[in-house]
């Protein structure tokens, strides 16, 4: 309960500081607005239909991204209705409150279509930490004066510091012996789950491994792409700043993902209105428009893939 209770108050304490920067850093220019400033920026249907199928592509290309992962680790092929299925499905539990519950929903759905429920969320662990490592790499090239190094030194920590574990879990006697100890735990559900997880580590080839980050980089180089596009869509004069706009979607997604808000709901826009406006030079009405349409353009893109199930058969590929 207590552990509960501290956790609404560190999310109030986000919020009201976000909000806070927020208005710090657009007030001068936000006060002076007036509604027609907002509606002037409407976005051309082509460009926005483009960046949404684009966005789509994305997606898809993380659901088949967890599905090589999956196969990598010897823990199942799925379809692709089977693998469409349970990674959009499965990602929809983002917007409840709790980090816990798209993992949750890997775990059921993968059972329900005949997987190993565990292993199948710890290959979509292992993916979110690809995407996240190689997003903060990414955003290092992309806005290097935001933050300095500190991107590329969480980036790249990150990804050596499991690297490290891993040699050590898996190739030495250390890593022997504590695997081994945790075994002797499997009769307890907790030192199953850890048994599986470390199972699962011996499979891990360093082969396998940097395809899997390099599919994830290469997604973030499209998603930027498709946000370029989704931007142009309002502010045609756009085109010629690709870089700030994907690294302020970069920012801003990583900020949401690491928020204690259900699927980083009004953080990512603060922070991508902010950034859009201060890095990019976008019009603040613009930036905010943007800012904000963007939540509809991410929902829109998750949720076409589902609505094509009905269309795709339950077939090996």
């Amino acid at each position: 309960m207590k552990r509960r209770i501290w956790l609404r108050v560190a999310q109030v304490v986000l919020i009201v500081a976000i909000a806070w920067g927020v208005w710090r850093a657009l007030s001068p220019s936000f006060v002076e607005l007036q509604a027609r400033d907002f509606l002037r920026w409407t976005p051309a249907p082509g460009a926005l239909a483009l960046s949404i199928a684009m966005l789509v592509g994305v997606y898809i290309a993380h659901a088949f991204l967890w599905r090589r992962i999956m196969r990598d680790l010897d823990i199942g092929r799925p379809d692709v209705r089977t693998t469409i299925r349970i990674y959009f499905v499965a990602s929809l539990g983002r917007y409840l409150p709790g980090k816990f519950w798209a993992l949750a929903g890997f775990a059921v759905l993968s059972r329900e279509a005949g997987l190993a429920g565990g292993p199948a969320t710890a290959a979509a662990l292992i993916g979110q930490f690809g995407f996240l490592a190689t997003g903060l790499l990414l955003l290092a090239l992309l806005l290097p004066e935001w933050g300095g190094g500190l991107p590329a030194l969480l980036g790249g920590g990150a990804l050596a510091a499991a690297a490290a574990g891993l040699w050590i879990l898996v190739a030495t006697p250390l890593g022997h012996g504590t695997r081994e100890r945790i075994r002797k735990l499997a009769g307890n559900r907790l030192g199953s789950r850890l048994a599986t997880v470390l199972e699962l580590a011996e499979r891990i080839r360093p082969r396998a491994a940097l395809l899997w980050l390099a599919g994830y980089g290469f997604s973030w180089i499209l998603l930027g792409m498709a946000f370029t596009i989704f931007c142009v869509a309002f502010v045609p004069g756009l085109a010629a700043a690709p870089r700030p706009l994907a690294g302020a979607l970069a920012a801003s997604y990583l900020a949401g993902y690491i928020a204690l808000v259900p699927a980083g709901l009004g953080v990512r826009e603060a922070a991508l209105a902010t950034l859009l406006s201060s890095v990019a030079q976008v019009p603040v009405a613009a930036a905010i428009v943007i800012a904000l349409a963007s939540r509809i353009w991410f929902s829109i893109a998750e949720l076409l893939p589902i609505a094509a199930l009905p269309l795709l058969r339950r077939r090996n590929p």
